[in-house]
Parts: structure tokens; sequence; C-alpha cells
């Protein structure tokens, strides 16, 4: 295992953690699950961006991937915090939570694919 990146790791998870709760805070505590869909949503669209950029040919070292990919963002984003909201969600209204895990796993998927895209197009 190299130090280094998991240094790089730990410091870009330390970050995402930090901006998520920055995010959800000022967003108030009735915003809660949806604070966290837009907080998926622009992480996935990010990752999609970071990838695209690498499968444009752009030279992105591994520290970089670790450090933006596998820190920042894996941090910012949260599948346990989704899962948390849906199960809250679903206590008061099924249809409320069943449109909020769509639009979480289909705006997450989309938006990736359009950053991916979008940076494939912009870096080749």
């Amino acid at each position: 295992m190299d130090i280094r990146l998991l240094a790089l790791v730990a410091i870009g998870g330390a970050v995402g953690a930090v901006l998520r709760y920055v995010l959800q805070t000022i967003s108030g505590p009735d915003s809660e699950p949806y604070a966290t869909l837009v907080i998926n949503l622009v992480g996935s669209l990010m990752l999609g961006v970071l990838f695209g950029i690498i499968a444009a040919g752009t030279v992105v070292s591994e520290g970089s991937v670790v450090l933006l990919g596998t820190g920042l963002l894996g941090a910012f984003t949260t599948m346990s915090t989704f899962a948390m909201d849906s199960v809250r969600l679903s206590e008061d209204s099924a249809s409320t939570a069943a449109a909020y895990v769509t639009f979480s796993i289909a705006g997450s998927l989309i938006l990736a694919w359009l950053g991916y895209r979008a940076a494939l197009s912009i870096a080749s």
C-alpha cells in the first residue's frame, strides 16, 4: 500500500465530508433529504467529468484521481444518507420516497453520463 496515496484519499475524504456537512447545514434541517439529493447529483456529475477527462486522453495522475475521485467525491456523496433519507420519507409518503429514490438514481446516472460525455468532448 502506497502511504502517499492513502494520505491523499484521507485528505480528499476530509474535505469532501466537511463540504457535505456544510452544505447540508446551510440548507437547514427541513431540506435534509433534498440536500442529499443535490449533493449526490453534483458528485455524480463531477465524477463523470473526471473520468471523461481521463477517457479523452488527458494525463491525470493517480494521486489526483484518488484525491478527487476516491477521497473528495467519495466522501462528498453518500449512499448511507440516501438510504436513511429514503426510509424516513417512506414513513410519511410512499410516493415521495419513490420519487426521491427514482430522481436520485436516475439523476445520478444521467449526470454522471453527461459529465463524462461533456468532458470527453471538450478534452478531446
